[in-house]
């Protein structure tokens, strides 16, 4: 499908705090129209509709967005375990589809995306792992391509959440998956086995270290922290003839009551607002041209056989191979 010069028409699925952030940007940009928002809270899928416009229809059926031939593209923002079939039937109906992460919440129903995505006519999906659209990320990319073969993989996500305690797997799924797609994106290498270790405090985890080597001899560490004093990334490569690390978003350093105080943020949304924003005007573009312009359904499949090996090596304590199938 390829859209030309026309309006895009959306429609986005899942109205929570991820649905409004994706609202909120495809709404300003030029030449795309978000025409209908789904929720299965009533009052949800209505107050995303508003953000959108007056005249943006609300409904609680998420599948009728989906295989609505009248759309030119949709955003699945809804819980995991619909990312999907969701997506899959999208992609039958000839929708352009931005599918945020994770792509499914198993190995074998990932497979049945990418298979769908290839039954149909053209590239059709892109996965939400938004940060290779930040800029922070993209200068150490940058920067690796002078100092030679990599040799580690430093990542760093410390997250703020100290509402609720979640499952080995969602951890994985939800957070970790970021971080595994930017040891792909980085290296350029595949995952050839992991070895994770989980801190918890009764059922809450608090800390993992995921350790990876890759098919081209490099290494990964990954370190996650849950409930930390704010939502913080880093990223540093170590290569052949130096390294590279981000650098953090430039805030202004308040000096106030004898103390000088630079603002980290709380979550996510602050830290990557304007990654977020690069992904709506690249997939809309996309969408526009006929293709996918970042993260693909193949990515996401990979990062879900990095998250099931490493999700094993939790639960066993030993080392798993990567299977790639």
């Amino acid at each position: 499908m390829t859209v030309g010069a026309g309006v895009v028409r959306v429609g986005v699925i899942g109205a929570g705090g991820m649905g409004r952030e994706h609202i909120t940007n495809l709404s300003g940009l030029e030449g795309v129209d978000v025409v209908v928002v789904a929720d299965v809270v009533p009052a949800g899928a209505e107050a995303g509709a508003a953000l959108a416009g007056t005249s943006v229809r609300s409904t609680t059926d998420p599948m009728s967005v989906a295989t609505d031939t009248e759309l030119d593209a949709v955003v699945i923002a809804s819980p995991d375990e619909t990312h999907a079939e969701l997506a899959i039937a999208a992609m039958e109906a000839g929708l352009a589809v931005l599918c945020e992460k994770p792509l499914a919440v198993t190995v074998a129903d990932a497979e049945q995306v990418v298979a769908a995505e290839a039954a149909a006519s053209g590239a059709l999906l892109h996965v939400g792992l938004m940060r290779v659209y930040d800029s922070a990320h993209m200068q150490v990319v940058d920067a690796m391509a002078e100092l030679g073969p990599l040799h580690h993989l430093r990542l760093v996500h410390r997250n703020t959440n100290h509402q609720w305690t979640r499952s080995l797997e969602t951890v994985f799924s939800q957070s970790l998956i970021h971080d595994i797609h930017s040891a792909r994106w980085f290296s350029g290498s595949e995952f050839a086995s992991v070895v994770a270790q989980v801190v918890r405090t009764g059922e809450r985890i608090n800390y993992v270290n995921l350790l990876g080597e890759l098919t081209s001899g490099a290494t990964v560490s990954i370190e996650f922290a849950e409930a930390t004093y704010g939502y913080d990334v880093e990223v540093e490569a170590t290569c052949e003839h130096g390294m590279a690390i981000a650098a953090q978003p430039a805030q202004p350093i308040v000096r106030r009551g004898g103390q000088a105080h630079r603002h980290i943020g709380d979550d996510w949304f602050g830290r990557f607002t304007d990654a977020y924003r690069t992904e709506a005007a690249e997939w809309t573009a996309g969408v526009r041209a006929g293709e996918v312009r970042g993260p693909t359904a193949t990515d996401g499949l990979a990062a879900q056989h990095v998250v099931a090996a490493a999700i094993t090596s939790a639960q066993t304590g030993t080392r798993v191979p990567v299977n790639w199938g």
